[in-house]
């Protein structure tokens, strides 16, 4: 479920069979509990994975049902069916659950307290499937950079929107706050699979690639590995205001799984194959 989003499209070569079922939002509506039992039951899948979100952060602090009927809700019709029928579950969340107050990151098992409308809807979504399915893996994600979505409306990785900006523009400030994990979503896709291939005991995992960066840091490395010439200016959050609060620290702190490779490289072969 979510099929041609930046994610998804990864999720469809890392599980490629015939026995594969591809939906979208045209497909499937996840907010309607009636029409997710009727899809479901009728396709009896023993693996579901939700690559749904309404991620578009500031857009939810206006959208606030939208937000919650997507992110929150949907993931425990999924969830309740799942259950249902002794499938196993994988769901995608966010490290945005978090208030990004703790400078150190944050584990699997860390109390969150998200501080924006789009990350208590995340959080939400976690419960919803935490209490409504026993066979699950909630992932919590960062940063996602890939080929882009094909879905419509879909909005393009913090990378490609800076390499499309500089197409016209060489001089950027870029906000030099705001720690978390960029993840190449190939390598989620890969990562993902192997959690499930393997039975890891379900429960919460994260997965990013390694290391945390600013968002300065994430463009000044894109930039460089692209050999676009830009000036680049760091600022503080404040430089410039959006309706939702982003945390400060949100860095996912992986205990469970063996650790991804380095944001950089993974970010260097995205920007060869590009």
């Amino acid at each position: 479920i979510g099929a041609k989003g930046v994610l998804g499209q990864d999720l469809i070569r890392v599980f490629s069979s015939p026995d594969l079922h591809l939906w979208d939002r045209e497909d499937v509506d996840i907010t309607n509990a009636d029409q997710v039992k009727e899809k479901l039951v009728a396709l009896r899948p023993q693996l579901i994975i939700n690559a749904a979100a309404y991620n578009a952060v500031d857009d939810c602090e206006k959208n606030i049902e939208t937000a919650m009927n997507v992110n929150g809700h949907g993931p425990a019709h999924v969830a309740k069916v799942a259950e249902d029928l002794g499938a196993m579950l994988v769901h995608y969340s966010s490290d945005y659950v978090f208030d990004g107050r703790d400078k150190r990151g944050y584990t699997e098992d860390a109390i969150s307290d998200p501080v924006s409308a789009y990350g208590f809807s995340k959080r939400q979504g976690e419960k919803g499937v935490l209490e409504n399915c026993q066979r699950h893996y909630v992932i919590r994600t960062s940063r996602l950079f890939g080929k882009p979505a094909v879905s419509e409306g879909a909005k393009k990785s913090f990378v490609d929107t800076m390499l499309g900006l500089a197409e016209d523009r060489d001089e950027f400030q870029v906000v030099n706050e705001e720690w978390s994990n960029p993840t190449y979503t190939p390598d989620l896709a890969q990562e993902t699979k192997w959690l499930v291939e393997n039975k890891l005991p379900y429960g919460i995992y994260h997965v990013t690639n390694d290391g945390a960066c600013t968002w300065y840091d994430l463009a000044s490395e894109a930039f460089a590995l692209a050999n676009v010439d830009v000036k680049l200016t760091p600022v503080a959050s404040g430089a410039f205001p959006r309706p939702a609060k982003r945390p400060a620290y949100s860095s996912l702190i992986n205990t469970r799984l063996p650790r991804l490779r380095p944001w950089q490289e993974a970010l260097a072969e995205y920007l060869e194959a590009r």
